[in-house]
């Protein structure tokens, strides 16, 4: 999924080179659209039919109303959406009846992070997103979760803040292999571009 990735580090050199830009989650949502589609992902003549915001998981979650989650973004894979069966189906149809036909590419989850949140609120927050990424049965090939934080670096409590998200995010990836996690910074000069990427 190399373009993906070069795609993504757009994202990011707009992120550094200006982070006030990005007030919320949506901004960065629209950042990654925009170069998606520059991209070519595809030979679809419409690539946004393709490329989807919030898009259901294929899993049911449990809880006091069992629904479904939604991934931030997704590129569904142009062969199953391309299938007869899928392409005949009316737009009411179920979700019951369309996701276990689509195969989707890369899902991508993404958090903004602008306040320091108490270590819990911090973990349920992210892990909600880690979960839905991760859990079966999915449909997923590619698995992406981005964290962009945006903190004053400068004040001791943030740069301690952002170091218990990033063993917090490293501890995840060493649960979950194939998630590939970004944690990037919106100071530059805080940390290198080869540790934004958690291994």
């Amino acid at each position: 999924m190399m373009k993906i990735e070069e795609v993504i580090k757009k994202v990011i050199s707009d992120f550094q080179t200006n982070p006030e830009r990005f007030w919320n989650e949506r901004d960065i949502h629209w950042s990654l659209f925009y170069y998606l589609k520059q991209a070519q992902i595809s030979g679809e003549v419409y690539p946004t039919q393709l490329i989807r915001a919030e898009f259901p998981t294929l899993k049911v979650f449990s809880g006091n109303r069992p629904a479904r989650g939604h991934y931030d973004l997704v590129i569904i894979n142009e062969e199953s959406y391309n299938k007869p069966e899928v392409q005949n189906m009316k737009a009411q149809a179920s979700w019951e009846d369309y996701l276990p036909l689509i195969k989707i590419d890369v899902a991508i989850e993404i958090k903004l992070w602008l306040n320091r949140l108490q270590i819990n609120a911090m973990k349920e927050r992210a892990g909600w997103d880690i979960q839905k990424l991760t859990d079966t049965p999915n449909n997923i090939q590619n698995a992406y979760f981005l964290n962009f934080v945006q903190l004053d670096f400068k004040r001791v409590q943030n740069r301690m803040y952002y170091q218990q998200l990033r063993n917090y995010l490293r501890e995840q990836k060493r649960k979950h292999t194939e998630l590939n996690i970004l944690c990037v910074t919106s100071d530059p000069q805080f940390q290198s571009t080869s540790q934004n990427w958690l291994d």
